[in-house]
C-alpha cells in the first residue's frame, strides 16, 4: 500500500461484509479515506463496526448507497478513487432461485463495478476478491487435487445451481 498516495480515496464494495471489513481496517489504519459502499448508509447498526474502526485509525470513512444490480450505482462512490476493491457479492446458503439470488447479482454486480471503473479516469487498479468456494464445493473437488492441496489450477467442478449453488 505504500505505492499509493493516501490523499486519494479507495472504494470498497460491500463494506459491511467480512472480507471487506478487513480491507477497510487496513486502509483506515494506513491513513486512507475509504469510500464504503453499502445497501443502506442510514442503518447505523450495520455500520457501527466500521465506525469504530474509523474512530481508532488515521483514516476516514465515507458511506455510499450502492446496489449490485443497478447500473451506475457505484459512480458517486468511485469518483476520485485510485483503487477499487470489489468484495460485494450475495452470501446466502438457502435461496429459492439460485440463478436470480446468487449468480445474476454476482455477475452483474462485478460487471457494473468494472464498467464504472473503466469510466472513472482516476481508477488505476481494481482488485476483485472471491470465495474459496470458487475452487471447491465438496470433497469430490478435494480428491482431484494434487497431493491434497488446492492451487491456482483448481476450480470447483462439483457445484451447480442444484447442488451447493453458492459455491
Amino acid at each position: 500500500m505504500n505505492d499509493y498516495d493516501t490523499t486519494s480515496p479507495v472504494m470498497v464494495t460491500g463494506a459491511t461484509g467480512y472480507v471487506a471489513g478487513w480491507v477497510v481496517k487496513r486502509l483506515l489504519d494506513t491513513g486512507f479515506t475509504a469510500h464504503a459502499t453499502v445497501r443502506d448508509p442510514s442503518n447505523a447498526e450495520k455500520l457501527k463496526y466500521l465506525d469504530a474502526l474509523a474512530e481508532q485509525s488515521a483514516g476516514t470513512i465515507q458511506y455510499f448507497k450502492s446496489d449490485l444490480m443497478e447500473t451506475g450505482s457505484y459512480a458517486e462512490a468511485m469518483k476520485g478513487c485510485s483503487v477499487v476493491f470489489h468484495t460485494a457479492s450475495p452470501f446466502v446458503i438457502r435461496v429459492s432461485d439460485p440463478q436470480k439470488d446468487l449468480v445474476d447479482p454476482a455477475q452483474l454486480g462485478t460487471r457494473n463495478v468494472l464498467e464504472e471503473a473503466n469510466r472513472t479516469p482516476t481508477v488505476r487498479r481494481v482488485v476483485v476478491t472471491s470465495s474459496c468456494a470458487a475452487i471447491y464445493g465438496d470433497n469430490a473437488d478435494l480428491r482431484k487435487t494434487k497431493q491434497g492441496k488446492f492451487t491456482e489450477d483448481d476450480w470447483n467442478t462439483s457445484s451447480s445451481l442444484d447442488h451447493q449453488p453458492y459455491s
